[in-house]
């Protein structure tokens, strides 16, 4: 896939196995998949993806349904993902109830991003405990999704930490697509925006990726003062006005410093 590292010494027979976990993925469905539909989708033969599911069901990676007949991704999966943000510097306990507090404090969704190759992960998701789910924004990008770095706040972040010539890369590397009124789709506004990122700290997603989303990131740093992640904010449009976003990020830059310290961050 574009953005991602190439195998220089690919093992075809772990290729196959992680394209059926990924088939799996892709298509979810609580009543799993069928012998035929992975066989039909990945392209394998039947006795292949059967042999295949076998060793990934003794990992517990893939589990069957209760009838027998059909495959869905299993909770050693899960477990195995759930690894990711420590490995990354990432102590989700550390910055868990911090990240709920923020949520609550502005009656908002509040997301925690990670970077993986020209991609932002969302790995978490904070909803706050006192807005009726009739108000809620409903969420444009779900956990484990990738999204090109250029149309995300927790994106630009990363991104602001690049030479301009990485920018250009990664930008590239994902061909832009005008979703919105506010999509950046040439180099030149990609690098204006991102010297903005720099300056100022912060960034904004002023409905990129969805018209009806604004929202606003700081990053999470590490020890080395490395940006790690980032958290952002979501906002429905109709709910955000000029005169309190600011504030606003003055609160986020607060949050973000106080988490940062918690992972060794000196500043």
């Amino acid at each position: 896939m574009e953005g991602r590292y190439q195998a220089k010494y690919p093992v075809q027979t772990v290729e196959k196995a992680l394209d059926i976990l990924l088939y799996l993925k892709e298509n979810a469905s609580g009543n799993g998949l069928s012998l035929n539909q992975i066989s039909d989708g990945t392209g394998m033969g039947k006795s292949s993806v059967h042999r295949f599911l076998d060793t990934l069901l003794e990992y517990d990676f893939v589990e069957k349904s209760a009838d027998g007949l059909a495959y869905k991704l299993g909770w050693g999966a899960f477990s195995l993902g759930c690894n990711i943000p420590k490995n990354n510097g990432l102590d989700q306990e550390k910055i868990a109830s911090a990240l709920k507090d923020l949520s609550n404090q502005f009656g908002e969704i509040v997301n925690l991003g990670i970077q993986n190759q020209y991609h932002m992960i969302i790995i978490q998701r904070f909803f706050p405990d006192h807005t009726p789910p009739s108000q809620r924004l409903v969420a444009n990008v779900t956990i484990g999704e990738r999204e090109p770095l250029s149309c995300t706040g927790i994106g630009k972040l990363f991104l602001s930490e690049m030479k301009d010539s990485e920018v250009l890369a990664a930008f590239r590397s994902t061909p832009p697509v005008q979703t919105t009124a506010t999509s950046i789709v040439t180099e030149e506004a990609l690098l204006d925006e991102i010297t903005q990122v720099r300056k100022q700290g912060y960034a904004l997603d002023r409905g990129e990726a969805a018209p009806d989303v604004f929202c606003i990131a700081t990053p999470l740093k590490d020890y080395t003062g490395r940006t790690v992640a980032g958290i952002s904010i979501s906002i429905p449009t109709g709910r955000m006005e000029e005169e309190k976003l600011i504030p606003m990020v003055e609160q986020m830059k607060e949050a973000a410093y106080g988490i940062s310290k918690r992972l060794g961050y000196p500043g």
